[in-house]
């Protein structure tokens, strides 16, 4: 599972895919328990329960009350189209699940940034003690984003081992066990994670084409009481909506007006060329601004800066991240440091943004005419699909055909629309030849008649 990409519940379901496809799960095998598979991987028992509910739904197993969970008959595998087909290569289906950077031969560059480290810092980060952070490294990442803050940052910057790490330390902080926390409607699917980790109450908010909608946000502010807002206004995963400057303010004065403290993501906003403020920037005495490098350059670099409205909220942010060693880890922090200094961190995010827009441009000219959402420079589109095709059916014959996408439905918060609709990652792709017959394939899907193909089938 480790090595597999996406929301753990879909890795589950990847596996179980996996092993059938290997034979080492053969039709009516009998499966663990949803209760001893949590035990045996270590993760919460509805992460396993959700994995085995699509699993069910796409017909890869079958459970009968008082018996257990067992794999499906073959032809109900067969029927479904989980059966992947390996090109004429015999290559590894083409996975867009997930929103990674596109591999540009960064880790060989990352690799000659690392010895270059061990000569200058004389390994001092190995050596330090109590999940501290060095002032360097803050300094550093202080001069990456002061560009993109009106206000000076300095005394404000905390850092994080990733981004799923700083959203614990400020969750767990300013919402707490049993707490509500207000989100957008199709969130990064994470975030229902950690928030089933913490105890957490979810709370939609209704979005639009342009983001999360102020109106919807007070409604839901009123009646869940809730106090913290967490969402992502430019390029919002999984919709793709850039929120515009008006629509900002407008959030901005419902936040004060309900007394809400902002969680802001930036996690693809320095691909832009022209990004839209931060909340932050407007707002600064009441956002949370995270700025990962795992989406901007590789998911490895698992460091994560945060802005905070003033120093000594900072210094209770770097506490608790001192305290649960959620810190960014020593050698990663110094590495980043490196890539910041050097300029080495501008020209690969640079390199990444000018990759990201010739597959997006590529993805605006194979599916002209489709109704679809494509970030400029963004790793990922957004395809509404037409009636005829249900996303659960849409994806299945694409994973049929050696393709893997995101059903809608896998960011939907429970009782939200899950809207009809797939997120295509543009960036997974190994290379832009794959990247297009991937496309090629998902427009002549899409052209085809789907009532007619169940028929055929």
């Amino acid at each position: 599972m480790a090595g597999m990409a996406g929301p753990v519940y879909l890795r589950i379901v990847q596996l179980l895919g996996q092993d059938i496809r290997e034979g080492l799960l053969r039709p009516g095998d009998s499966l663990p328990s949803q209760r001893a598979l949590a035990k045996q991987l270590g993760i919460n028992f509805t992460t396993v329960t959700r994995g085995y509910d699509e699993a069910k739904s796409l017909g890869l197993v079958q459970s009968h009350h008082g018996k257990g969970t067992f794999v499906s008959e073959a032809r109900d595998i067969a029927r479904n189209g989980l059966e992947v087909r390996p090109g004429a290569e015999g290559r590894a289906p083409i996975d867009l699940t997930s929103t990674w950077p596109p591999n540009l031969e960064i880790a060989a560059t990352l690799a000659a940034e690392v010895r270059q480290l061990a000569q200058e810092r004389s390994f001092d980060f190995l050596a330090r003690r109590g999940g501290t952070v060095a002032a360097l490294d803050l300094a550093a990442g202080e001069s990456w984003l002061q560009p993109r803050f009106a206000q000076p940052i300095e005394g404000r910057m905390a850092m994080a081992s990733g981004t799923r790490n700083a959203l614990i330390a400020l969750l767990s902080s300013l919402v707490g066990s049993g707490g509500s926390l207000l989100v957008e409607a199709m969130i990064w699917p994470t975030v229902r994670t950690l928030a089933t980790v913490l105890g957490i109450k979810l709370v939609p908010v209704r979005l639009d084409e342009e983001g999360l909608v102020p109106e919807a946000l007070e409604q839901a502010a009123l009646a869940s009481q809730a106090t913290v807002l967490y969402c992502v206004p430019t390029v919002q995963n999984p919709t793709g909506a850039v929120m515009g400057l008006r629509r900002r303010h407008a959030l901005i004065e419902v936040a004060r007006r309900r007394g809400l403290t902002l969680i802001e993501d930036d996690a693809y906003g320095s691909l832009q060329a022209d990004p839209p403020p931060l909340l932050a920037t407007l707002a600064p005495d009441i956002t949370y601004a995270i700025f990962g490098l795992a989406k901007l350059l590789s998911p490895s670099m698992r460091v994560s800066y945060v802005v905070a409205p003033d120093p000594p909220r900072t210094a209770r942010l770097v506490e608790l991240l001192r305290a649960t060693m959620q810190a960014a880890p020593p050698l990663e922090a110094a590495l980043a440091t490196r890539l910041i200094n050097s300029g080495t961190l501008a020209r690969l995010i640079g390199q990444i943004r000018a990759e990201a827009q010739v597959r997006q441009q590529t993805a605006q000219r194979l599916l002209a005419g489709s109704s679809v959402v494509i970030p400029d420079a963004g790793l990922f589109l957004w395809l509404s699909l037409p009636d005829e095709w249900s996303a659960s059916d849409f994806a299945g014959r694409l994973r049929h055909e050696g393709v893997l996408i995101a059903e809608g439905s896998a960011f939907a918060l429970e009782g939200a629309d899950a809207r009809n609709a797939v997120r295509i990652a543009t960036g997974a792709a190994d290379s832009r030849e794959r990247l297009e017959q991937a496309l090629e394939q998902i427009r002549s899907l899409l052209q085809q008649n789907a009532s007619l193909l169940n028929v055929i089938d």
